[in-house]
């Protein structure tokens, strides 16, 4: 087999935001800019998909996604995830967040999710970190999949994706 390498795919990174107040976001998005510019923002959106959220974070929330000028290895999301996590608590107020960021990736094949909790369709990327495939790329279009989270099934997130996927493509 000699000694070549199959390096993984290019990711674009992007992050999903959920929050109440928005200059919460303006200041997550100012954290999120510190590791390269936005260049893809996606419309606003009522997150009225689940209640999940709504004791930690209240409730007539919204939710955006943001990616970066920035594109990673797949396997490279896992610090990302950490770095999110420290975000969040960083902007939290007596211990309860006032935004949830999950970071992700967009490659030219499918929408990976990163994700501090298993599951059965998840794998176990390491540091704590498991990844989701929760749209794959077919027919010009990506796909959902049964376990796919409504939000991201959305026209919104769908739209925001193909903008994403296009930059891995001019690049």
């Amino acid at each position: 087999m000699g000694n070549s390498k199959i390096l993984p795919a290019l990711t674009t990174i992007f992050f999903g935001l959920i929050y109440r107040d928005p200059k919460r976001c303006e200041m997550m998005t100012k954290k999120i800019e510190g590791l390269a510019p936005i260049d893809v923002e996606s419309e606003e959106i009522p997150f009225d998909f689940t209640d999940y959220y709504d004791e930690e974070l209240g409730s007539e929330l919204k939710r955006k996604w943001v990616s970066i000028d920035k594109k990673i290895p797949e396997n490279e999301l896992v610090p990302l995830k950490h770095t999110s996590i420290e975000w969040e608590r960083e902007l939290a107020i007596n211990n309860k967040r006032t935004i949830n960021c999950d970071p992700g990736g967009i490659s030219r094949s499918r929408v990976v999710l990163v994700t501090t909790k298993n599951y059965s369709h998840r794998i176990y990327l390491g540091n704590g970190i498991y990844g989701e495939v929760t749209l794959l790329y077919k027919n010009k279009h990506f796909q959902p999949l049964e376990w796919t989270y409504p939000d991201y099934r959305s026209n919104t997130f769908i739209k925001f994706a193909l903008k994403c996927r296009e930059k891995l493509r001019i690049s």
